[in-house]
């Protein structure tokens, strides 16, 4: 570069054929196929947002290539693996991805606070998209962006894996394939909620009732949160989808109809706790009924 020549910022002086690149080993058969469809999750969970609605949930206490099975079977359209109130670590990661893949469903990552280095590490894995906690800023925002996307609108580094390989065109299939969400949880992000979402290549706001309710003094659950989440959807674009976490699914169609499509809903614990306490409840209840039967006297007697 000439000491005359002005500094470019790497996300603007990206060559504009890098998007049209063709991947030179792309391998088209039976098993690229295959590949190719679980690698781009993303743009179909993107697509269900878009439509409306996308029915997703939390591995947080049960992080096992089977709880994922399990959620594929009952329907859940994704599933956000969660490293910031769990025990899964880069070496848990791996294998739950690939178990995502295999059975089907969109796997998001929510990342441990502000560390955003490990994103780019993260996507090559093969996650779906990423969660970012605590997004308080428009600069915060930027920050997740630039390390999801690739130039133009973001700095993501590129390498040939293997299965990359399934891709003709693999920076532009990865990019529409890799969806970006922010939360929003506490109270100095909602002075900036409209610049957040205006940050080109974030796909959702999600909002985080928990600490958002913690960050307002007000207790979970209160409807001030809610009215809050409510007043909050009117500073975010159409194109933008709306995120919520949702204790009780009875509640999913009246969020639905205030524009919030993306839903998490229970979490893996919570759901086989009270998936194990209604068996029991069924259990006891039928035992009574054999009981007070047992104590009734015969009609022959």
């Amino acid at each position: 570069m000439l000491a005359s020549e002005p500094m470019k910022n790497k996300a603007t002086a990206s060559p504009r054929w890098a998007s049209r690149w063709k991947n030179p080993r792309a391998v088209r058969n039976p098993g690229a196929t295959r590949i190719s469809e679980s690698v781009r999750l993303g743009a179909q969970l993107r697509r269900k947002a878009a439509a409306g609605w996308a029915l997703g949930t939390f591995l947080i206490e049960l992080p096992t290539p089977a709880s994922l099975t399990a959620l594929s079977l009952a329907g859940f359209d994704f599933v956000i693996l969660d490293m910031e109130h769990s025990p899964t670590d880069f070496s848990m990661l791996a294998p739950l991805i690939s178990a995502a893949h295999a059975v089907g469903i969109a796997a998001l990552v929510r990342i441990c606070g502000e560390d955003t280095g490990t994103i780019g590490k993260i996507l090559d894995m093969g996650a779906h998209g990423i969660v970012a906690p605590h997004v308080d800023t428009a600069a915060r925002a930027r920050a997740i962006v630039e390390q999801a996307r690739f130039p133009p609108r973001g700095r993501r580094g590129f390498s040939p894996l293997t299965r990359f390989d399934a891709l003709q065109e693999p920076l532009t299939e990865l990019d529409e394939s890799t969806y970006v969400v922010v939360q929003i949880e506490g109270r100095k992000a909602l002075d900036h909620v409209s610049d957040i979402a205006a940050v080109p290549g974030v796909d959702a706001v999600f909002v985080g009732p928990y600490d958002l309710a913690l960050s307002l003094g007000v207790p979970p659950g209160s409807p001030p949160v809610f009215a809050v989440a409510r007043r909050l959807a009117k500073s975010v674009p159409r194109e933008v989808a709306l995120g919520i976490y949702i204790d009780d699914p009875a509640r999913c169609s009246a969020w639905a109809a205030r524009r919030f499509a993306l839903q998490c809903v229970s979490f893996d614990g919570r759901m086989l706790s009270d998936g194990a306490r209604s068996v029991v409840e069924r259990a006891r209840n039928g035992m009574r009924t054999v009981s007070r039967k047992s104590k009734e006297p015969r009609k022959d007697e």
